[in-house]
C-alpha cells in the first residue's frame, strides 16, 4: 500500500511540473545583461551594461528608445523584466519597456516614473497618444534605488501590465501585423539626466 501511494504521488508530482512547465510557455527571447548584445546597439554614454543591468542615461531635456533587432517576436507574449531609478533628478518623466512596435515610428511603451506614477504611451502617424493617462499606483516602488517587478501581458488586441505582482491596467490596442519587436524607453527631463537600470528580461509565448 505505502508503494502503491509513494508512486501515487510520483505521478501527481510528474504531472504537475509537467502542466507547470506547460503554463510557463516557450522563452522566444532572454536578456541576462551579463554584457552589452550588439542587438541593441553599441556602447556608449547613453547606454552600456553594467552589474548585470542594462543602464540606459539619456542626455538632460532628451528621450532614448532602444528597439532589439536580435529577431521579430510574436505579438502574444508574457514579458517581464525589472526596473531601477539608479538616478532621478527628474522624476516625473517615465521609463519603461516598449511593446508591439512595429518599428520606431510605431509602438506602445509602459512607462513607470520615480514618484510612483505609470502611465501607457503610443507612438503613431508622428504623434504621442495616452491609451492610459498618467495615474498614480501603490504597487509601484518610490525613489531612487527601488526596484520594480515588470510584467506585460499580450493577447489578442488586449495588454496587461503587472508591477511587483499587481495586475494594475489592462488596455486595448492594435498590435502590428506580422510581430513585433521590443525595446527600453527613458526619459530624461529638464531637472537632469534620469539614469535607468533593467535587469533578467524574459519574453516568453504562451
Amino acid at each position: 500500500m505505502k508503494r502503491k501511494k509513494a508512486a501515487l504521488a510520483m505521478a501527481i508530482a510528474l504531472v504537475c511540473l509537467a502542466v507547470s512547465s506547460g503554463l510557463a510557455g516557450k522563452v522566444v527571447f532572454e536578456d541576462k545583461f551579463a554584457t552589452l548584445d550588439p542587438s541593441w546597439g553599441a556602447s556608449s554614454d547613453i547606454m552600456n551594461v553594467k552589474d548585470g543591468k542594462f543602464v540606459i542615461t539619456p542626455a538632460v531635456n532628451t528621450t532614448q528608445t532602444v528597439l532589439n533587432q536580435a529577431n521579430v517576436l510574436p505579438n502574444d507574449m508574457d514579458a517581464s523584466f525589472t526596473m531601477t531609478f539608479l538616478k532621478a533628478p527628474a522624476p516625473t518623466w517615465g521609463s519603461g519597456l516598449v511593446f508591439w512596435a512595429k518599428d520606431y515610428d510605431e509602438y506602445y511603451a509602459i512607462l513607470i516614473n520615480a514618484q510612483g506614477w505609470f502611465g501607457v504611451q503610443r507612438h503613431v502617424a508622428n504623434r504621442y497618444l495616452l491609451p492610459v493617462a498618467w495615474r498614480a499606483s501603490d504597487a509601484i516602488k518610490k525613489g531612487e534605488g527601488a526596484e520594480n517587478q515588470v510584467k506585460v501581458v499580450t493577447k489578442g488586441k488586449q495588454a496587461t501590465v503587472t508591477i511587483n505582482g499587481k495586475d494594475v491596467i489592462t488596455l486595448s490596442g492594435q498590435p502590428p501585423e506580422g510581430g513585433s519587436l521590443i525595446g527600453f524607453k527613458v526619459a530624461s527631463g529638464p531637472e537632469g539626466a534620469n539614469s535607468v537600470a533593467f535587469g533578467n528580461l524574459q519574453v516568453t509565448q504562451p
